[in-house]
């Protein structure tokens, strides 16, 4: 029987350390079109901001704010890239099997709510044993409201919920885009600091919980 308890996971960062793969499919989809990609040290900044693809890719490239093919054909040959090569390259963080049985076993259920590409989240748990533990998947869809915008909480997620009550919610995430989502939801939001956020602006947004690992979630979930 649950126990009325949900946990919002956000993906990058999070739950998977996708930076190789991020920097694969980006730096291939760059030299596919001829656009130069910017040091790696600007690609890890725009990659901490949380944001959808087409946010990130005009962090790179502000160019292609001017030209919408371009920004629509660089979307499409990253996400090709991502799914058909990169993809391997990617790795759950260390402990989020076990966590996300411990609170599978709990009761509690888990949603993952992200703005990356919906096929790669769901091939990624499939592919790592994870798609038992969570209810449902909220990715980058057209249509669908993008983190830190909270209505995709609100307006799909929440109106489903039925008795689920706000205070044994919490969003899990490693952004200030996490963390903004979180409050502009009204709900509890636990920091990751093994994630990809600027951990000087992501305490000053003062989230309620914060975890250097995965394996502290578990024990913090059974106190709420």
């Amino acid at each position: 029987m649950g126990d009325g308890k949900l946990i919002v996971f956000d993906y990058d960062g999070t739950l998977f350390d996708t930076r190789p793969a991020i920097h694969y499919a980006l730096t291939h989809a760059f030299a596919a079109h001829g656009r130069p990609l910017p040091p790696d040290r600007e690609v890890a900044t725009a990659i901490a901001q949380g944001t959808t693809l087409d946010d990130t890719l005009l962090i790179l490239d502000p160019g292609l704010g001017r030209d919408r093919a371009a920004l629509d054909d660089l979307v499409l040959s990253y996400r090709a890239l991502y799914l058909d090569a990169a993809e391997p390259l990617l790795r759950p963080y260390p402990g989020v099997s076990k966590a996300l049985g411990q609170l599978h076993a709990m009761g509690t259920a888990s949603l993952v709510v992200s703005n990356k590409g919906l096929a790669a989240i769901h091939r990624s748990l499939a592919a790592n044993g994870l798609a038992a533990f969570v209810a449902a998947v909220y990715g980058d869809e057209p249509g669908l409201p993008k983190k830190p915008d909270p209505a995709i909480l609100t307006q799909h997620v929440l109106p489903r919920l039925g008795q689920t009550q706000r205070e044994r919610m919490l969003v899990v995430g490693d952004t200030a885009t996490d963390i903004m989502f979180a409050k502009a939801a009204g709900l509890p939001c636990c920091w990751v600091s093994y994630g990809y956020g600027a951990i000087d602006r992501c305490r000053a947004l003062a989230p309620e919980h914060e975890i250097s690992s995965i394996d502290q979630l578990p024990a913090l979930v059974a106190r709420l």
